[in-house]
């Protein structure tokens, strides 16, 4: 009898021990409970490292996602997930030979580093369909903790070359109330400090380089550390190939339409003219509400400026050469009248004299030439070429040289 109460005993106290229930759960929490008990346990005070020295936190980024950038605010996006690792000695265990991952829920109870990025408008931590936050604690104290973020970041762009313009935006972390004597960030050398996910590209943007640096910061407060990782990018000129140089390219080419329709024909060639001066203005203020006020001039500006000036040109032309018409046939109708005049009384008109057989000639040969004419056709192939001379000192100049 007792030996059958004894057997029922032993067998319902090792079917309630932890490892009889399979797993670890029991003893993880147990584990937890006893490190992050608020007796043994302050959240609120920073790792002591060895030596009185500054508490090290190891830092490295992967890029999920780039852009867009935005070039009127002057800012661009990123997301990524953002690892910190540092070691608390305080949470060294020895009964469990493996890593316990810690809910998201208990990050209030732990210590962990007050980074912040220093040039973010915006930030937000991923939280669907759960907290996008891995904390991991290894048996010797060293802290884990991964977040995924999103962060719209001010990128301050020289604009002078757009759109051949190349820009380096900066991601800095930096601690907010520990001076570099209490903490230090470094990049971590273990794992790469920064890498990106297949396919991570910008929209318009070519990413040519990304670099890590300091960028340590003084305030009246102390001296901070801070992390900068450099993104260096190159504008794709292919967009604004296709919205706004050829288009720009075809209206300056048909203003010179005008120069080919005879200067009588004045509703044609004032519509022409009107006409390639109204779309080029209107494109030029379009291409410049896309880019912010800035106080100095872009090479878009000097594009569309000299587009427009060319056009302007050729709208121009015309009227010059509507003005030496006009004097030709004042002149042509003078010398009629007094031609008339003169062949009635036998004289010689403006410009005539009479020959040995009595015969009036020409004093001047070129003093009846349509010089009007003669503007059209210089024009013609004046305006092509010069136009041709510019585009070669502007490309050149902008990719080569600038």
């Amino acid at each position: 009898m007792w030996c059958c109460v004894l057997h029922v005993f032993f067998m319902s106290l090792v079917f309630n021990l932890p490892w009889a229930k399979g797993g670890h759960p029991s003893t993880e929490r147990a584990i937890l409970n006893r490190l992050l008990n608020s007796e043994k346990y302050d959240a609120t005070i920073r790792p002591k490292a060895a030596a009185g020295k500054a508490t090290q936190v190891l830092v490295d980024l992967t890029m999920i996602s780039l852009g867009p950038v935005n070039d009127i605010q002057m800012e661009f996006s990123a997301s990524f997930l953002l690892r910190q690792e540092w070691r608390d000695p305080r949470l060294k265990y020895d009964d469990l030979n493996k890593s316990i991952v810690i809910s998201e829920k208990r990050l209030d109870s732990l210590w962990v580093p007050d980074l912040y990025f220093p040039n973010s408008k915006r930030a937000s931590r991923h939280e669907i369909t759960a907290p996008n936050v891995l904390i991991l604690l290894s048996p010797d104290g060293t802290m884990l903790y991964s977040q995924r973020l999103s962060v719209t970041l001010a990128c301050p762009m020289n604009l002078i070359n757009f759109p051949m313009d190349k820009q380096t935006c900066h991601i800095d972390m930096e601690s907010y109330s520990h001076t570099s004597t209490d903490l230090y960030y470094e990049f971590a050398t273990e794992r790469d400090a920064v890498n990106s996910r297949p396919g991570v590209q910008i929209p318009d943007f070519l990413i040519t380089d990304v670099t890590v640096g300091n960028c340590q910061n003084k305030y009246t407060t102390g001296a901070y550390t801070c992390l900068r990782v450099d993104v260096s990018i190159e504008r794709e000129i292919g967009f604004y190939a296709t919205q706004t140089y050829v288009p720009s390219i075809l209206i300056v080419v048909l203003s010179w339409a005008s120069f080919w329709i005879d200067h009588e024909a004045v509703p044609a060639r004032i519509s022409v003219g009107l006409l390639t001066v109204l779309t080029i203005t209107t494109q030029s203020s379009g291409a410049r509400a896309q880019l912010p006020r800035v106080p100095y001039v872009k090479a878009i500006d000097v594009w569309m400026s000299a587009c427009l000036v060319f056009v302007f040109a050729a709208y121009m032309e015309y009227a010059v050469v509507t003005v030496m018409f006009r004097r030709h046939k004042k002149v042509l109708k003078q010398d009629d009248s007094i031609s008339q005049h003169n062949q009635s009384t036998k004289e010689p008109s403006r410009g005539e004299v009479k020959t040995g057989n009595g015969k009036p000639e020409m004093r001047n040969a070129d003093y009846s030439k349509d010089r009007s004419r003669q503007v059209d056709n210089i024009s013609k192939y004046g305006f092509p070429i010069s136009f041709l001379v510019f585009n070669i000192v502007y490309w050149v100049y902008y990719l080569h040289l600038a």
